[in-house]
């Protein structure tokens, strides 16, 4: 039961390309919120206006879903989770791909599929991607939700090498 899930100074020079893998469950219905976070030992989160994502999908009862912004300050994934007393872990799961975050030279683009259990009970799955429109060198990233806290979390972030 956190606020949020930090993962510092995951992003390094040392590879040109990240994969981000989770799932989590929040306290309460809730929206999986993503934030780049800038280099350093206790950075701080990224709230400018400089998320741009879309992301569409399905639900199980064979409706459209999508998640889209532009120019936010912050990244929305999915819409209204199951709390974890609603059901099983995990309510939201994924994989992100991120290139070249620890750059300063240019934007940070991802792209990525997802899963959440709706706050409806429908499962619903998503894939696309968006950018970080900022020239900064990002050090990891924040994972939360709109309300509530995170009860239970796995995230493990891999470096992936050029070949």
């Amino acid at each position: 039961n956190v606020a949020a899930v930090n993962l510092d100074n995951v992003f390094s020079a040392t590879y040109d390309n990240y994969l981000l893998v989770f799932d989590m469950t929040s306290n309460g219905n809730g929206d999986v919120i993503l934030h780049f976070r800038s280099a350093g030992g206790s950075p701080a989160t990224q709230t400018g206006s400089n998320y741009r994502w879309a992301f569409a999908g399905l639900d199980t009862g064979g409706n459209s879903e999508t998640s889209y912004g532009n120019n936010n300050s912050l990244l929305q994934m999915g819409h209204g989770l199951y709390d974890n007393q609603d059901g099983d872990y995990p309510m939201f799961s994924g994989y992100i791909y991120f290139n070249s975050p620890f750059s300063s030279s240019h934007t940070k683009s991802f792209n990525g599929n997802f899963m959440n259990r709706s706050s409806t009970g429908e499962t619903r799955g998503y894939a696309g991607g968006g950018l970080f429109n900022n020239q900064t060198s990002c050090g990891g990233v924040r994972l939360s939700f709109s309300s509530d806290s995170v009860n239970n979390c796995t995230a493990r972030m891999y470096g992936l090498v050029n070949s």
